[in-house]
């Protein structure tokens, strides 16, 4: 068996310095490793508790190399953060160290068209795409059925996607998703609104496992805007059909692409026992999937990941089921854009639970809601783990975390949107692990 490498004495710089990586100071310290960070940003939290701190733009590549080599960083490292994959992957080549995936293979996050394009390449489903990239196409293509869905080819968490039912509501998407693209550039696809899943694949030395797999459960309050989802409950009632369908397809472009080591996510739709895939990740999922792992499997992604840029080992082999032995449920706490955030209320007693595995909170005491951010994962304060031996004890402790925490104003208003209904998820989880 592999074990786990000695990354003793070894230095780590994380690329970009989202609070979501802030698990990477444990997990480099209880490994005996440094751990600094990097980005334009000045005075962030992770900056506060990194071993070190710098202020050098992650895309100034070179920069980035010199103060590798200035202050013997053994290994680079982002996750979380689409577009500082492939800079983190010029870093690793340049001080000679290792990136989990090629830049080829991060274009698969980097640029959906170029995912549905490899996905259709080795007949892995995908929503009808329309080659659509300006106005005049759209009124000499007749072929269009609506309604479609519109987004940029290269941004995340939600942001830009418009589902548009005729023309002039297309032409009115495509500037939308042109305007949050970094690329000017947006895709067109038949919308699905229909059932969601989130899978999750872990790569380790050529062997692909399909390790992960959950539902995603929509908030219905937000009325004219995208749905954003509040709830993912694992495992997924479609893990029999996934398995059946298209495991094998997945696993087989994965491997012609090159895939080696590394996690991965997927999203994708189920319609009349069909699976179509829409996007992408080359890295962990913001929902945090890594830590449910945890819990299931005593496996943490992120740290053999780590070890991964140390080392180029992932460390010991784990066998990966998607077909969970117990429940688990992530809480998405949606925000109302433009509150204050003051105060996180019960948090000591929703955390003496010992089933609550993790509460990640993404706005710190004393900061707004992001404006604008309606309909979108931006509009997140906080993500909470749980896990239950069997259904009624899912659906009892999902409430009594609803019950316990809360976010308030100043004025100890609430500042959030309510769980997702109970009643609601007892109706559709009507399948059994």
């Amino acid at each position: 068996m592999i074990q786990n490498p000695d990354i003793t004495g070894k230095k780590l710089l994380l690329l970009g310095g989202v609070q979501t990586a802030s698990g990477l100071i444990d997990i480099c310290h209880r490994n005996g490793a440094f751990l600094g960070v990097t980005d334009y940003n000045k005075g962030t939290y992770i900056k506060q508790i990194a071993d070190e701190a710098f202020d050098v733009d992650a895309f100034d590549v070179d920069a980035v190399i010199r103060l590798c080599k200035e202050h013997n960083y053994s290994g680079v490292i982002t996750q979380f953060v689409d577009r500082v994959l492939p800079l983190a992957a010029d870093v690793a080549e340049g001080i000679g160290a290792y990136s989990p995936f090629t830049k080829e293979q991060i274009r698969m996050s980097a640029d959906k068209s170029f995912f549905k394009k490899t996905c259709m390449e080795y007949g892995v489903p995908v929503p009808k795409l329309y080659e659509i990239s300006s106005e005049d196409e759209i009124d000499a293509d007749d072929s269009i059925e609506y309604p479609v869905l519109v987004k940029p080819v290269d941004s995340s968490s939600s942001r830009g996607l418009v589902v548009c039912r005729n023309a002039e509501e297309l032409k009115e998407g495509l500037k939308i998703a042109k305007g949050a693209s970094h690329s000017d550039r947006a895709l067109v696809e038949a919308y699905l609104p229909y059932d969601e899943i989130n899978v999750t694949y872990i790569a380790q030395d050529g062997d692909i496992q399909l390790a992960a797999i959950h539902d995603r459960y929509f908030n219905e309050s937000q009325k004219g805007h995208m749905k954003v989802p509040d709830m993912y409950i694992y495992p997924s009632r479609y893990t029999k059909l996934y398995y059946e369908t298209v495991n094998e397809k997945v696993i087989n472009m994965l491997k012609g692409i090159g895939v080696k080591n590394g996690s991965l996510f997927m999203q994708a739709v189920v319609h009349d026992d069909k699976v179509y895939f829409y996007e992408a990740g080359m890295r962990l999922n913001g929902c945090k999937t890594f830590e449910i792992l945890e819990c299931e499997n005593d496996y943490n992604t992120l740290e053999h990941l780590t070890y991964y840029c140390l080392t180029g080992s992932m460390g010991r082999h784990q066998d990966f089921d998607a077909r969970f032995k117990k429940w688990y449920a992530t809480w998405n706490v949606i925000g109302i854009p433009g509150r204050m955030c003051d105060k996180y209320v019960n948090l000591d007693a929703l955390n003496s639970y010992p089933w609550i595995i993790k509460v990640g909170k993404s706005y710190a005491p004393g900061t707004k809601v992001r404006e604008h951010t309606e309909g979108t994962l931006l509009q997140l304060v906080a993500r909470i783990h749980l896990v239950a031996d069997n259904k009624e004890q899912l659906f009892e402790r999902i409430a009594k975390m609803h019950e316990l925490f809360k976010v308030v104003d100043e004025n100890g208003d609430s500042i959030i949107l309510p769980g997702h209904d109970v009643e609601d998820l007892r109706k559709r989880i009507d399948y059994d692990l």
